[in-house]
């Protein structure tokens, strides 16, 4: 399952980078100032448009997504999936080596005439019941990124998601109480199956109780804010629904 998970991440971050490669050339000549800045922050410049749906899914136009992208998408994403997937991990599988475990502080038996192996106490790792030899101590897999660096990551994987992006109108105040069904059917709308395991991701701008609530049971949705957005779940999602607050907040925060 994990081979899976990461074939998928790969494939998803080559996706990235052809993406970052696409819009590297852009139509218009940009001023020489400009061209120096960017290419000293490796950023390529993009422009995407995305379709524009009302709470009944029925198409109302289209947006322009402008963000960040990196000019090796495919390299810095894969260091923002790698450092999220590490900083995940706990670290707190610990054994007790033959100095720890309780006991053993009296030689079993006398050094010769026995007939057995020289022993000298019980808790040897040899012996079921002492000691771990090179077990797992507890430590930290904390990698660090720069926060530049990790922006630049977010804002490629989310221009890497525009062929499957959808904008939404904001639809926390439709959902007046929490209820399932009418997620679902929001979904179906929006022509989402998560009965045939089809990801989707859903971001908002802030935590809304009802409609976390609504979501929080079906599967394959994940209801993400701006406050949680990590590039493996943008990656790993087949659709992704964007509220109009929310893309507002990034193209300020990630905007080219």
């Amino acid at each position: 399952m994990q081979f899976r998970t990461l074939l998928l991440l790969l494939g998803a971050v080559d996706h990235a980078s052809a993406f970052a490669n696409a819009f590297a050339v852009s139509t218009q000549a940009p001023s020489s100032a400009a061209a120096s800045q960017g290419t000293r922050a490796g950023i390529a410049p993009t422009m995407a448009t995305i379709p524009v749906a009302g709470f009944d899914g029925a198409k109302t136009g289209e947006a322009d997504v402008d963000l960040k992208v990196a000019k090796a998408g495919a390299y810095v994403v894969h260091r923002k999936v790698v450092a999220e997937q590490a900083n995940m991990r706990l670290g707190t599988a610990v054994v007790k080596t033959r100095a720890e475990v309780r006991g053993g502080g009296r030689k079993p038996y006398q050094q010769k005439g026995t007939g057995n192996a020289r022993r000298g106490s019980t808790r040897s790792p040899l012996i079921v019941g002492g000691g771990k030899c090179f077990g797992p101590r507890q430590k930290s897999y904390h990698i660090k990124m720069n926060k530049k660096e990790a922006r630049l990551a977010l804002s490629t994987a989310l221009m890497s998601a525009v062929p499957k992006m959808t904008l939404v109108s904001d639809f926390e105040v439709n959902f007046a109480s929490p209820k399932t069904q009418d997620m679902r059917s929001f979904l179906e709308r929006l022509g989402v199956d998560t009965k045939d395991r089809e990801g989707v991701m859903m971001i908002t701008k802030e935590r809304h109780e009802n409609t976390y609530l609504s979501a929080r049971n079906i599967p394959y949705l994940n209801l993400r804010t701006l406050d949680n957005l990590n590039a493996r779940d943008i990656l790993k999602a087949k659709k992704v629904v964007v509220s109009e607050s929310a893309l507002s907040v990034l193209k300020e925060r990630y905007g080219a």
